[in-house]
This record gives C-alpha cells, structure tokens and sequence, in this order.
C-alpha cells in the first residue's frame, strides 16, 4: 500500500481537525439556544384535532361522514373508544390507497367499537 506525502497528511489531519470544531462549534450553539416550552392541551382541542383530522385525511364529503366523526372523535375524548384503536383504524385506512378511504375507515370502527361493547 503506498503511504501519503506528509504534505498531504497535514492537509488531511487539519481539514479533519477543523471539521472537529465546527461541528463541536454548531453543537454548543444549538445547546446554548432557549428552550421552547411545550404547548398545554386543553380539553376542547383534543376533539377539535381528531375530529378535522379523520374529517380531512378520510376525505369525508357528505353531512352524515362528517357526524360520524365527530362521533368518534367525542367517544375519544370521553375515554369510551380508545385513542390507539383509532389512530391504528385511520393509518390503515389511508395507507390502503383508496381515492376514498372513509368507507373503510368506518366498517372496520364499526366492528371494533363493537368489539369493546361501544355503540356507534
């Protein structure tokens, strides 16, 4: 294997070098900056979040979609439907790459809210 000139080698350990410091440079930077504190839910937002999201991500279009989820999304806030069964029905839902993926969506919340002896 051939070695290096030392010219190069000294170009090599200061260009290695100097990235060292910029990088410890950037770091004490982003540490140094203030924290931001975290936002406070309040209670009205939590349904107000869900019920747009599912309403925009199942691209619900007619009056009687958009009651049933805001149905849901108040069976969340009330703690009668789990959050995590939602959440888990609408990823499913989307990733199936329908043009419409509400209907989906709401036979199967349907069966497992069913499942846990919730009547939607």
């Amino acid at each position: 294997m051939p070695s290096i000139g030392p010219t190069r080698r000294v170009l090599l350990l200061g260009a290695h070098g100097l990235r060292c410091v910029l990088w410890a440079g950037a770091l004490c930077f982003l540490a140094s900056l203030p924290r931001l504190p975290a936002a406070e839910p309040t209670p009205s937002s939590g349904v107000t979040d869900l019920a747009e999201r599912l309403k925009v991500g199942l691209r619900v279009q007619a009056p009687a979609d958009v009651a049933f989820c805001d149905a849901v999304a108040r069976l969340v806030i009330e703690g009668r439907l789990p959050r995590q069964v939602v959440d888990g029905t609408y990823s499913w839902s989307i990733q199936r790459g329908r043009k419409y993926p509400f209907p989906a969506f709401e036979h199967v919340i349907r069966i497992k809210a069913a499942r846990l002896g919730v009547g939607l």
